[in-house]
């Protein structure tokens, strides 16, 4: 290919990825996806995406190498030990310790890829728990965009340089090997549901104790990172740990996590009012967990009244006993210009707080009373009208 490429048409290949496979790209970082779906079109000689989008519609079976391409799908069993060092003796038994022993524990691993850090946390958590507690107290939901990586997965099945940073002891315990290949534990097995999630559109699990992201979010750029992260904070509970991978920061995040351990990437949840929790995530997402066939997804009453908040004429924010913006209905955030980055922000920071001026005292009565007060005739660049 030669040395400078059109991008036009790269918006018209990804409309025809999303519309033909349910793949949305439009979150990844820009450069970086570029440079991937180059990779592909380089192999098979083709310079413009305009002929790539053709090519594609002729040959079906390069959608696999593309999206594998795209992905990245890379993990290990055991991936950075110093990290699994902290969680299996200090973060893990600390957030047991906090359960009944009745008590459901519920895991997320998001993106999963071809399971290996989900057959990991397994073990982890059954040489605390033990095998027996793990089969009847545990559920853990592996979840990935990438079809083919998940049935990897569910197979269980790896040669000897997947299984190499296993401890050997672990290897023998959980572990069938035959002719230079190892099946994880069958009952085990019972223990994690794989399925097919996309992090920035689909809804996320809920209830959630344990959610492990790790080298994923890097992928993506600002914006959307902070709606993934938005969902991670709605999945946890109030007490939940969030293990990311070594790449991955939380710095601009502090106001939905609190690093436990910074340099191993493990925090935890910033505990925030149930309601706005919920809230929040309608306004990213309007859906309830779900999960199908593995993760099932699930209408509800609520689903139906966010909905009908999210598209109410009326411009709508809400505002939560700490003073932090906790949702803004379409509406609203096509009105006052809000994004997804000034969600969990100090009202008075944002620029609906003061201008114009007519609004100030109103909001201040609104969250100082507890009550709905309706403002007509606001003048107001874009127009319209918002209730409080």
């Amino acid at each position: 290919m030669n040395g400078s490429v059109d991008t036009q048409d790269l918006p018209a290949l990804l409309d025809y990825l999303n519309r033909s496979r349910g793949f949305d790209f439009t979150g990844y970082k820009l450069t970086s996806l570029t440079r991937r779906i180059l990779k592909r079109m380089n192999a098979v000689s083709i310079e413009r995406f305009s002929d790539y989008i053709d090519y594609l519609e002729v040959h079906p079976d390069e959608f696999p190498l593309l999206f594998n391409t795209i992905l990245i799908n890379v993990t290990a069993f055991f991936r950075d030990p110093e990290a699994w060092e902290c969680l299996n003796a200090e973060i893990l038994p600390r957030m047991l310790a906090r359960k009944d022993s009745e008590d459901q524990i519920r895991v997320w691993v998001a993106g999963c890829s071809s399971g290996e850090e989900a057959y990991t946390v397994a073990m982890a958590l059954a040489e605390i728990l033990g095998e027996e507690t793990l089969r009847t107290r545990v559920k853990i939901y592996a979840t990935d965009l990438d079809d083919e990586a998940l049935v990897l997965a569910r197979q269980a099945i790896y040669d000897a340089k997947a299984v190499r940073n296993v401890p050997e002891a672990l290897l023998a315990k959980y572990f069938d090997s035959s002719n230079g290949s190892f099946s994880f534990n069958k009952d085990l097995r019972r223990s994690i549901i794989f399925g097919r999630h996309d992090l920035v559109q689909d809804a996320p699990i809920s209830r959630i104790d344990l959610l492990t992201c790790r080298n994923t979010l890097m992928y993506f750029n600002a914006e959307t990172q902070a709606r993934i992260l938005n969902h991670f904070h709605f999945a946890l509970n109030n007490d939940g740990i969030l293990f990311l991978g070594k790449s991955e920061m939380l710095v601009t995040h502090s106001n939905l996590f609190v690093a436990i351990d910074l340099k191993r990437r493990v925090f935890t949840k910033v505990a925030r009012a149930g309601m706005r929790d919920r809230l929040i995530h309608m306004a990213q997402n309007g859906n309830e967990e779900g999960v199908s066939q593995s993760i099932t997804l699930t209408q509800t009453r609520d689903t139906v009244r966010d909905a009908a908040f999210e598209v109410s004429p009326i411009a709508q924010i809400v505002v939560d006993p700490g003073g932090l913006l906790a949702i803004a209905n379409q509406h609203a955030r096509k009105l006052f210009r809000l994004t997804p980055k000034d969600m969990g922000r100090l009202l008075q920071d944002l620029e609906v707080s003061y201008r114009p001026v007519e609004l100030r005292t109103p909001i201040e009565q609104a969250y100082a009373e507890r009550k709905t007060i309706y403002l007509n005739s606001v003048e107001w660049p874009n127009g319209g009208e918002m209730r409080f």
